[in-house]
Order: C-alpha cells, then sequence, then structure tokens
C-alpha cells in the first residue's frame, strides 16, 4: 500500500537538489487513488479541500484564474464536476486526515534519505490533485522541497532553472512573504532552457529548491500527487528569503541570501519574530473564492467559456 519508488539518477547522493531526478513508482493500481477512494476522503473531509480552481486552458493567463469553493455536494458529485468541467482541485495534507496516505509520502522520502548520505527530511506533507482534461496550473514555484507524483491520466510538466530570469530574487521574496501567492511571471522565451516531462500514470520527478514549473493535462481526467518537506537547509533559505522580503531589508538593492554566518542569524531572528508577531498575515495576500458552487449545473456554467476555449 505505501508504494515502491525508483529515482532514476546515474549517482543520486551526487545529483540530488542538482538536477530534475525522475522516478518511477507503482501506485497507478493503488486503491487509494481510485474514484471512491477519493470520494470518501473529500466527503469525509471537507476542510482537506485548500483550493477549488478553474482556469481559461487556452493559454499561459493568470488572470483567469478563478477560486471556488463546494457546498452541498458529495465526493462523487464532485469527481463527476472535475470530469465535465475545468476544474483544479488540491486535497491538501491528505495524510493528515487519512495515515495511509502520510505512508506512502513517509516512504518516499526515507527511500530517498536512504540513498543520499547526510539527507534529513521533515515535515514530510502529500497533496492529492485532481484535475479536469485540459486543465492547466499556470507558471509558479514552490516555497518547500517539492516534487509530483503522477498516478492517473496524463499531464506534460515544464520544469525551469532558478534565478534570473525564470526567478528573479524579488519573485521569490513576494512568494515566501505572502505578498504573491506562488506567481511569478512568465516569459515564452523561458521555453529554452526547459525541461519537458510527459507524464504517465507510474511517472514522477523531484527538482531542485524553488525550480518554477507548469502543467498542462492531457484529454483526461488526472491525478497526481505533491510531495513536500523541509530540510534545515532549507529552512534556512526560507528564513532569508522572508527577511529579506520583509518591510526593513526590503529596500536594500542588495540583499544577502548567505544561510550561514552573523547576518544570516540577524535575518533569522528578524524572520522569525516577524512571523510571530502576526505581520505576515497582515501583509500576506488574501485569497478569497470568485463564485460557490452548489449544484453541478452552477459549475457548468462557471467553467463553460473556459470549456469551450478547450475545444
Amino acid at each position: 500500500m505505501r508504494g515502491t519508488f525508483h529515482f532514476e539518477a546515474d549517482n543520486l547522493s551526487t545529483e540530488w537538489n542538482k538536477k530534475i531526478v525522475p522516478v518511477r513508482h507503482d501506485l497507478a493500481t493503488n486503491p487509494l487513488f481510485a474514484d471512491e477512494a477519493l470520494a470518501k476522503l473529500i466527503e469525509g473531509n471537507p476542510q482537506a479541500i485548500r483550493e477549488v480552481s478553474t482556469m481559461d486552458p487556452g493559454r499561459e493567463d493568470r488572470a483567469s484564474w478563478k477560486r471556488a469553493s463546494f457546498e452541498d455536494m458529495s465526493g462523487m458529485e464532485i469527481l463527476q464536476a472535475v470530469r465535465d468541467g475545468l476544474l483544479w482541485i488540491n486535497v491538501a495534507e491528505a495524510g493528515s486526515f487519512d495515515p495511509r496516505y502520510q505512508a506512502i509520502i513517509d516512504k518516499l522520502l526515507g527511500d530517498l534519505a536512504a540513498q543520499v548520505p547526510g539527507l534529513k527530511t521533515f515535515q514530510h506533507r502529500i497533496g492529492l490533485l485532481i484535475s479536469s482534461p485540459n486543465a492547466r496550473v499556470f507558471y509558479h514555484c514552490d516555497i518547500p522541497g517539492q516534487g509530483l507524483m503522477h498516478v492517473r491520466g496524463e499531464k506534460t510538466i515544464w520544469i525551469y532553472p532558478d534565478g534570473d530570469p525564470f526567478l528573479p530574487q524579488e519573485a521569490l521574496e513576494r512568494v515566501v512573504t505572502g505578498l504573491s501567492y506562488e506567481e511569478i511571471d512568465y516569459d515564452p522565451t523561458f521555453e529554452e532552457k526547459a525541461t519537458v516531462l510527459h507524464l504517465k500514470p507510474g511517472m514522477g520527478a523531484l527538482w531542485p529548491l524553488n525550480y518554477p514549473h507548469r502543467v498542462v493535462n492531457g484529454d483526461s481526467l488526472n491525478v497526481s500527487f505533491t510531495v513536500e518537506y523541509w530540510t534545515d537547509e532549507i529552512r534556512r533559505h526560507y528564513l532569508v528569503n522572508l527577511a529579506n522580503g520583509g518591510t526593513a531589508f526590503r529596500r536594500l538593492e542588495t540583499r544577502s541570501r548567505a544561510i550561514s554566518g552573523p547576518v544570516f542569524w540577524m535575518k533569522a531572528g528578524f524572520a522569525a519574530a516577524w512571523k510571530l508577531s502576526g505581520a505576515k498575515k497582515h501583509f500576506a495576500a488574501k485569497i478569497k473564492p470568485d463564485f460557490s458552487i452548489s449544484k453541478k449545473k452552477q459549475l457548468e456554467a462557471a467553467s463553460q467559456p473556459f470549456k469551450e476555449a478547450a475545444e
């Protein structure tokens, strides 16, 4: 039930967090990712659904990303709505609602640590992504260590290097501080440096910290799960970016990103105090649903303009 994982690298211990590492797994037939189990998880834990969104599937237009919320729909009705519409659902931290999902992410990261000497990960989180045919996730970056394992359907993921011009320092700081919600500016010229992975069931990838990426589904319902974890080094990068993006350091033209030494510890103290004070929540972008879905026909009406664009 926990799965087996094979990391496709010539030397995983040296390539880890420096290169994109493809992964093979055997979860495509695991009943935890079948409709019945997903519907039961959603129905029993409605608070687990962190985000429901629709979008324009025809172009890279993050302004078309509209958020919704479900009301009075069963788990199976929600899954059928995903099949019929243009939706992306994030069932976040599924492991905290069902320990069987937590066992999968712990097994994956445990197998990884066993092959990378000195690697110690913590705060393992698995997020189930259930999305419609032709749905997409626009260009963005994540803050913790990240990866994606694909279980059902087909999708393509484009993964880009970090740093300028793909991820300018200020853009990363805005995401870390919450001033923006993972979104960063996309330029079609970035495609020259993208690594493109066409994912089928049983495939996945792990990539270096903060690498931007975007996803486009094939013509089928998709089920994947995100891999999220922290290490001491990742935590240090987070604290530095949080401090650099805070009001006390934002005006500086040159902001050190060092994760050791006296300046780092000063920034770490500032970041911790800033977060504990509630200032981070105060300045963070406020995310509210654009519409609610209480019946399937309302969902179809909401997503129909985007669905027509995909046809």
